[in-house]
């Protein structure tokens, strides 16, 4: 057995709490919330041999300094972006994440707000009248897990489905989404889906410029991946909308909850029990796959 030491809130059941405290040879502390004060994260550590950590904690040169124990590093979630993954690999300490548990729920969560602001059942209506999604141009940027899930339920609903992505999905293609280079595709939607990896900014000013009027912004990435200014510029413009899949507490909630025409929905697309039961099943298969290798 090792030490294992929860440095964030991780939106796992206590179920799998019980499992993980199974495994470790000390007693294990969840944090009901994130941090990222490197101090409390090293305090958090306290010796452990194994660290969850959600796909917000930064994981730096610093942190593995000043925690020499640190043998594994287990993500809750599926972003690494703020893993210094090749620093890890120096040091020989194992990294996982956890892959397709939440995809499907999430892209079910993002068509009913469309569909809410749509046909006009919460605080704002799309246009004047209620509309249908059939036949609405949706533009999803970034075509991984996520973006095929927002594809599929697109297709589904019979909209007219474009995307832009790092590499091309012929696979994707011949089901009929077509893809496009980034400034066409947002300039010709009705509705734009960002699904690309966390802090990777994707709409800068020039990108605002092309937007028609009346577009309908969602963003279900992590991070910072909006021009701050620029988005503010854009939303200011009446019968824009924006979606964001963020939690009460968050930066990106404390700067643009104020605003007209800004939608924060009162929970997180994918934290339903589902999900969090398979986020917790898969997180305790890889804290025992590293236990049987070490």
């Amino acid at each position: 057995m090792a030490k294992v030491s929860v440095l964030s809130d991780v939106h796992i059941l206590d179920e799998t709490k019980e499992r993980i405290q199974e495994l470790s040879s000390e007693p294990v502390d969840f944090p009901a919330s994130r941090t990222e004060s490197i101090d409390e994260l090293v305090a958090r550590t306290n010796n452990a041999e194994i660290v969850l950590v959600s796909p917000r904690t930064k994981i730096t040169s610093e942190y593995l300094d000043r925690c020499p124990s640190v043998k594994y590093v287990g993500v809750c979630g599926t972003s690494m972006t703020n893993l210094d993954t090749d620093l890890l690999e120096q040091r020989n300490i194992t990294y996982t994440n956890v892959k397709d548990y939440g995809d499907e729920p999430t892209a079910e969560f993002i068509f009913m707000q469309l569909v809410r602001l749509l046909r006009g059942v919460g605080d704002y209506q799309w246009r004047p009248e209620p509309h249908e999604l059939m036949g609405k141009t949706i533009s999803i940027i970034g075509l991984g897990a996520l973006g095929q899930a927002v594809a599929e339920l697109a297709l589904a609903y019979k909209m007219r489905v474009q995307y832009h992505s790092r590499s091309r999905k012929e696979d994707w293609e011949n089901r009929g989404p077509v893809y496009g280079q980034l400034n066409d595709v947002i300039a010709s939607s009705d509705i734009i889906v960002l699904t690309v990896p966390t802090d990777t900014l994707v709409m800068s000013a020039e990108q605002f410029s092309l937007l028609k009027q009346g577009t309908i912004l969602l963003q279900a990435s992590m991070g910072n991946i909006l021009d701050e200014q620029a988005f503010r510029q854009w939303i200011a413009t009446d019968s824009n909308f924006a979606i964001f899949d963020y939690s009460a507490g968050d930066s990106l909630y404390l700067a643009y909850k104020d605003l007209d025409r800004v939608i924060f929905p009162k929970i997180v697309a994918g934290h339903t029990i589902e999900t969090k039961q398979r986020l917790g099943e898969r997180v305790v298969e890889n804290i025992n796959n590293f236990l049987t290798l070490s």
